[in-house]
């Protein structure tokens, strides 16, 4: 029921924004028209050349075209690498999802059968994961949507490796995580913050290759936790390391070793970690040499 308020709430509000911000690029043209129709009065009032109220209107009416054409432009890049992305990901757990079907038809062993669920089950998830991100994109920003409550940080992180237990087995990667000890409560939207643990957690996992190493630390300083999940995969070039957190944004390497990928999770965990008043940055020595990502949070 609360969550229903809220995104109602929301929808209202960011309507009421639009109608707003409509209201007033309506009365920025009203006002610039009734100065040029008054600018002789108003010039020789202020002692203004009769040149002077033309040229700012020009000017910020350019400024102004300016803006909203490259809005424009920027709206329909955007759209357009969006639709690609989702048609992609959405085509390929789906296409998964009818080849299952068809073969739950076939005369199969209980334990085929099993397996078999088990993948439809993963592929249903998958789509699910892939809605909620999307879905993300717009209620993120919203801080009337975040439910903060006290949580233990570890807990989180210890869920998220459970979740990738059975990619962890394949590639048998090796997992060293602190105990966490003097690791105060955290007031943080519970939802969210597993969100971007789980987003890091499986960058760490997909880009690490076979008997790689991932490794999970957290340190207090002053009135803040620092927790890092370090691995020994692809590593990020400079460049990565500028765009990484950009919407869409993918490395090409990162795109040849999971071409599911919607580069959506690092930008809509940068939102989420600046809601809760943190950083999430990341650092890396190079291609091939692994990468580290920090999450800072404060706890007072």
């Amino acid at each position: 029921m609360a969550e229903n308020f809220v995104w109602m709430y929301n929808i209202y509000m960011n309507k009421m924004m639009r109608i707003f911000k409509g209201f007033l690029l309506t009365f920025y043209l009203f006002f610039i028209m009734y100065l040029l129709l008054e600018n002789t009065n108003i010039s020789s009032l202020y002692n203004f050349s009769t040149w002077t109220i033309p040229a700012i209107a020009f000017v910020s009416i350019i400024i102004l075209g300016y803006y909203y054409i490259h809005l424009f432009l920027k709206i329909g890049s955007l759209e357009f690498e969006f639709t690609s992305i989702v048609n992609h990901v959405f085509r390929t757990p789906l296409t998964r999802i009818m080849w299952i079907t068809k073969e739950l038809e076939k005369d199969l062993s209980q334990e085929e059968r099993k397996l078999y669920l088990q993948n439809l089950e993963n592929a249903t998830a998958r789509i699910l994961d892939i809605v909620d991100i999307i879905v993300g994109i717009k209620d993120v920003g919203n801080t009337s949507g975040y439910l903060f409550k006290a949580v233990y940080i570890r807990e989180i992180i210890e869920k998220s490796i459970l979740k990738y237990r059975e990619k962890i087995n394949q590639k048998n990667i090796g997992f060293e995580v602190a105990n966490f000890k003097g690791v105060p409560l955290l007031t943080v939207d519970l939802k969210k913050i597993s969100f971007v643990i789980d987003v890091l957690m499986e960058n760490a996992i997909f880009y690490t290759p076979e008997n790689g190493k991932i490794m999970i630390d957290c340190k207090l300083k002053s009135d803040k936790i620092i927790i890092s999940i370090s691995d020994t995969g692809l590593g990020l070039d400079f460049k990565d390391r500028i765009h990484i957190f950009s919407k869409f944004y993918r490395g090409l390497d990162a795109k040849l070793s999971n071409t599911d990928g919607l580069g959506l999770g690092l930008y809509l965990s940068r939102q989420i970690i600046k809601r809760h008043k943190g950083q999430i940055y990341a650092r890396s020595k190079g291609r091939n040499k692994g990468s580290t990502f920090f999450i800072e949070l404060p706890f007072s």
